[in-house]
């Protein structure tokens, strides 16, 4: 019986059989019994066959061409299609088409083992049709990936693996796309229909059914066992749907069709019809149309379809079918709701299926039963595996979910660290910036207040003591007679009024009366006169914008900034011509001092600032501003400083 349903779907139908558990009850029972018919069928032609049999063995005993004896190798275990001597037969080609190093032969052996192990081997024969692809794809086997793709689809489908199946389907379809052949594209498509409505998907059903149907429809001469067989699958995915109309309308079809080729398969699509029927009863659907397609038949009730359907011809003997038959006239007895006749028939059912239990027929039916059994619980099997894997993937993922977590915990505490690491270290530099400016202060603050008292004293008490020395040797000249010594006295007069102007100059410069009395613009311009009494170059003092009035601190900063600046003119810049310029704008003051002495290299000033540089530096910086040096040897030097007028800082 199994040997009977494998090569039947070895030669690539797959009939689309799905519905409610009755229907599928009625069409597993007729798909057998044609199953039964057609292992006696094989017996008998094995028995024509026995002598091709041994001829093939006989070319492998004698044959001195490998590829010869390889493909006979190969006709022996399809020949013989199961058992250990099929495998025996399949794994001899196999290493004979790897010595002979032929793709195809290789693929073709792997399809065979595939073949030729038992039902329930299903990892091993799905690992030999893989192996087979690999060698077809390797070689670009068109023709080969399309078959075992399409034998591979029909196994995942027998194994109720519909993914697999589909998946399958597409390969295969596109592979005999690619080599255009458009016959096993419609055999695909076929199939590949049925596996839809298997899983009930009945619209993507129809789509490859009508691609099917419109390449049937166009051969010559038409093969109306194909086109029977695709009008059923159409029937069956309308009746899905709920289309009852439809369903009976290509039930009708497929019953003509059948009926060109007077297969037995009429018989189903008559059992069929009347299962519509009870169907639309059973719904509440308006028959009526239903059974104006099938009255167009000849049949005006389904009692009468049932009855030529139990009297078709080669129904004799078909005990399998007679109690089909019987269940759909009781089903339909139930429908109508006359139990009675419903009663005596599960009566008769009850009768028939005793007589059967020691038929030979039924114990065959019994093999088969345990067969779908073992599909079953390999299919519960299969399950269980996927559960399986489905809970280890879930505890892979929660670990991957849990270490994701304490890295992202771990990223975040050392981010966190390095923030908290990286704030401490600002507010330390902020801390010492603010020490640092605290100590600016203080240290400025002190160098103006010792500026101040030194002179102060410088002022009143070495200045006023030189006054009182001038005074007293004023008194004394009139009592110098001799010459020699009047003329020494005044020299020393002379030289006391030269220390007092030289100490009334330091007190100015260290303590400028007319920064405090008059202001910065005064006081410079006091600086400016200065500079150009006693120095041999010319100071140009420009004032741009509106002037300011500063704080005291502010204007002894900017002050000192440019006395320091004419101090290094004075010293190193050989000058002839000076310009000071003071721009005033909203919140800054910019200070530009140039001159067109010999200047100097930055770069080297740059490694170790002068002392003068480092005042304006320090200063600059302690009131918030900045400054920039631009000097070339022999150009000249141009210092630009800005302050801001409004500063936080001060």
């Amino acid at each position: 019986m199994k040997h009977g349903e494998d090569v039947f779907d070895k030669m690539c139908w797959i009939d689309p059989v799905s519905g409610n558990d009755g229907l599928k009850l009625f069409l597993a029972m007729f798909w057998r019994t044609f199953c039964i018919c057609f292992i006696s069928f094989l017996t008998v032609l094995s028995r024509a066959d026995s002598g091709r049999l041994d001829s093939l063995k006989q070319v492998v005993r004698s044959s001195q061409n490998d590829t010869i004896r390889c493909s006979a190798l190969l006709d022996i275990s399809l020949f013989l299609y199961a058992g250990d001597e099929a495998v025996e037969y399949a794994r001899r080609a196999l290493q004979l088409a790897r010595d002979l190093k032929s793709p195809h032969f290789t693929g073709m052996s792997y399809y065979a083992l595939a073949w030729c192990h038992s039902y329930d081997e299903m990892e091993l024969k799905t690992g030999y049709l893989d192996s087979a692809l690999q060698t077809f794809g390797t070689a670009n086997d068109l023709d080969g990936l399309g078959l075992v793709s399409n034998t591979r689809a029909v196994m995942f489908m027998d194994y109720g693996v519909y993914e697999e199946a589909i998946s399958s389907f597409s390969n295969a379809y596109k592979y005999y796309l690619d080599l255009g052949d458009p016959d096993r594209q419609a055999l695909i498509l076929n199939n590949w229909g049925a596996c839809l409505n298997e899983m009930g998907l009945p619209e993507k059903a129809l789509e490859k059914y009508t691609e099917a149907l419109n390449f049937e429809k166009k051969q010559i001469p038409i093969h109306y066992l194909k086109l029977g067989r695709i009008y059923h699958g159409i029937a069956e995915a309308n009746r899905q749907m709920g289309n009852l109309d439809l369903a009976a309308k290509f039930h009708v079809l497929a019953y003509q069709a059948r009926m060109e080729t007077g297969n037995i398969a009429v018989a189903e699509t008559l059992i069929n019809m009347v299962k519509i029927i009870s169907q639309a009863v059973r719904s509440k659907y308006d028959t009526s149309l239903i059974m104006d397609e099938f009255r167009t038949l000849g049949f005006s009730e389904p009692l009468k379809i049932l009855d030529h359907a139990a009297n078709f011809p080669g129904m004799e003997g078909r005990i399998d079918f007679r109690n089909t038959i019987l269940d759909a006239k009781r089903d339909w007895y139930v429908v109508n709701n006359d139990f009675f006749h419903a009663y005596h028939l599960l009566d008769s059912l009850k009768r028939f299926d005793e007589q059967q239990k020691l038929n030979p027929t039924s114990l065959e039916a019994l093999a088969d039963l345990k067969i779908q059994y073992e599909k079953e619980r390999l299919k519960l099997n299969l399950l269980e595996t996927e559960v399986e894997n489905q809970k280890k993937a879930n505890q892979v993922n929660i670990l991957l979910l849990f270490l994701s977590l304490v890295f992202g915990a771990s990223l975040t505490g050392l981010l966190w660290y390095q923030n908290r690491i990286r704030r401490s270290k600002l507010l330390l530099a902020e801390a010492r910036q603010e020490q640092q400016i605290i100590s600016m202060r203080s240290m400025l603050e002190g160098q103006e207040k010792e500026r101040s008292r030194i002179a102060r004293d410088l002022h009143d008490g070495l200045g006023n003591l030189l006054s009182s020395i001038k005074a007293n040797m004023g008194s004394l000249y009139i009592e110098f007679n001799d010459a020699n010594t009047r003329k020494i006295y005044t020299k020393a007069s002379d030289m006391i009024d030269e220390a007092c102007t030289e100490v009334r100059k330091i007190a100015h410069e260290m303590m400028p009366q007319a920064l405090k009395k008059l202001g910065l613009i005064n006081a410079l311009n006091d600086l400016v006169n200065r500079m150009n009494f006693t120095h041999p170059f010319t100071v140009d003092f420009k004032i741009y914008g509106e002037e300011r009035i500063l704080e005291d601190h502010f204007n002894i900063m900017i002050f000192r900034i440019v006395q320091e600046v004419f101090n290094n003119i004075i010293k190193y810049a050989a000058a002839s011509e000076v310009l000071l310029q003071l721009t005033f704008s909203d919140e800054w003051l910019n200070i530009t001092v140039e001159d067109n002495g010999v200047g100097f290299d930055l770069q080297e000033i740059e490694l170790e600032k002068g002392i003068g540089l480092k005042s304006i530096d320090f200063r600059t910086n302690y009131m918030g501003g900045n400054y920039e040096v631009d000097s070339k040897v022999g150009e000249g030097t141009l210092i630009s400083i800005n302050v801001p007028l409004v500063s936080s800082e001060i």
